[in-house]
C-alpha cells in the first residue's frame, strides 16, 4: 500500500522513490510552474537522480520534502511540495507540472492551497517561503493567489528570483494583535 501525504480532489501526493527518477527526467524536459528550484543543473535530466534523493533525505531531517503528484489512477503529473532554501535557511515550497497541467488548468493553484494548508498544519514552522523566478509570470500569479507577498528579490541558485512569503496562521493572529 502507498503512502498517500495529501490529496486533493482527483489528485494526491505520495513520496519519491529512486525508482521514480526517469519520470523526474522526461519531467525536467518539459517542466511548467517553478522548475527545479534549487537551479540550472536541477533541470538538467542528469541531476534528477541527485534530485530524488534529495527529496528522500529532505523528508528524514525536516519531516516535508518534494511529492510526486499522481492522478488517482497512478498516473505521474510532476511533483510538489517543500525543501530546504540553503541560501535563507527557510523551507520554500515548489512544484514542477508538464504546461499541460501548469499553465492552463487550475493544478497548481489547488496544488498551493492544499500544500500550504497541509505545511501550517502539520508543521510547527512559522512561516513559509516560495522563490519565483522574475521572467515566471505564471508562477508568481499562483503564488500571490495563494496568499504569499513579496518579501524581497535577490540571487537564488544563480537565477534572478523574488522570494515570497507566507506566515502561519498563529504568526498572523500574533502580528494582528500586537
Amino acid at each position: 500500500m502507498q503512502t498517500i501525504i495529501l490529496e486533493c480532489d482527483t489528485i494526491r501526493l505520495v513520496p519519491l522513490s529512486l525508482s521514480d527518477t526517469d519520470l523526474i527526467k522526461s519531467l525536467q524536459v518539459n517542466c511548467g510552474g517553478n522548475g527545479c528550484l534549487e537551479g540550472s543543473d536541477a533541470c538538467k535530466a542528469m541531476a534528477a537522480e541527485k534530485f530524488v534523493q534529495s527529496a528522500l533525505q529532505s523528508q528524514d531531517d525536516f519531516g516535508v520534502s518534494r511529492w510526486k503528484v499522481e492522478t488517482q489512477d497512478g498516473e505521474f503529473l510532476g511533483w510538489a511540495g517543500f525543501t530546504p532554501l540553503s541560501e535563507t535557511s527557510e523551507i520554500s515550497l515548489g512544484y514542477c507540472l508538464p504546461s499541460t497541467h501548469g499553465k492552463t488548468s487550475n493544478v497548481p493553484r489547488r496544488l498551493c492551497k492544499a500544500l500550504t494548508d497541509w505545511f501550517f498544519r502539520e508543521t510547527y514552522f512559522s512561516h513559509l517561503v516560495s522563490v519565483v523566478r522574475v521572467d515566471n509570470r505564471a508562477m508568481r500569479q499562483v503564488i500571490l493567489d495563494a496568499g504569499f507577498t513579496h518579501r524581497e528579490s535577490k540571487a537564488i541558485g544563480g537565477m534572478q528570483a523574488d522570494l515570497f512569503q507566507m506566515l502561519s496562521p498563529s504568526m498572523q493572529t500574533y502580528l494582528m494583535s500586537a
